[in-house]
């Protein structure tokens, strides 16, 4: 039985704390394969965000040559605003029927989880996990999501890095070392993102 990590975001940019984060669940639950979903229209996004073809090549160039990884532009096929149930509800239609789907998020989305629309039937639908992210605490996180149930808490070393820090930084001229892979700081520059 397939099981299939799902790893969608902004991606605005890419940057090393995504791909360990993918890297360690990957490891962490023996999935099959690991899905990574740069959102169409973001919901929870305020303000403007680079194109979708700009963050998909992105994630694309990041993971390429990895075996377990792919990019999917699911999101932008589906069209409209990008909400997670549409997105994994899409994907049980292109996978076998017995494969599982693990939704990671970050330990920031664990907390407004509720929120988002058809929250509970993602929770049906999907194994959510949640992964903890510096200055946040394992033992709040795992009490919140006994509370709501149904979710696996991970308690991973993750580099603390901030697609907003990756963002200012470039648009101050700095550079993002060991923050970004190399393909993916070519791609910034050859395009022009995140001038100041």
């Amino acid at each position: 039985m397939s099981k299939i990590g799902i790893l969608g975001g902004t991606f605005d940019p890419i940057h090393n704390g995504h791909i360990e984060l993918a890297v360690q669940v990957k490891k962490e639950l023996k999935l099959t394969e690991v899905l990574i979903i740069p959102a169409a229209q973001p919901p929870h996004k305020s303000g403007e965000c680079s194109s979708f073809a700009d963050r998909f090549e992105m994630a694309r160039l990041a993971f390429e040559g990895m075996d377990g990884f792919a990019v999917s532009d699911i999101e932008k096929k589906l069209g409209g605003r990008s909400f997670t149930i549409n997105t994994i509800r899409a994907l049980k239609e292109i996978y076998p029927p017995k494969t599982e789907f693990y939704l990671i998020i970050g330990g920031d989305q664990l907390f407004t989880i509720e929120s988002w629309y058809k929250y509970e039937s993602i929770l049906k639908e999907a194994h959510v996990t949640a992964v903890t992210r510096a200055g946040m605490s394992y033992t709040d996180m795992q009490e919140y999501a006994n509370e709501i149930g149904r979710v696996k808490v991970l308690n991973l070393d993750i580099p603390d890095i901030s697609a907003t820090h990756v963002r200012e930084l470039l648009q101050n001229g700095g550079v993002p070392d060991g923050l970004v892979p190399e393909p993916v700081l070519r791609c910034i520059r050859e395009r022009g993102l995140y001038r100041g």
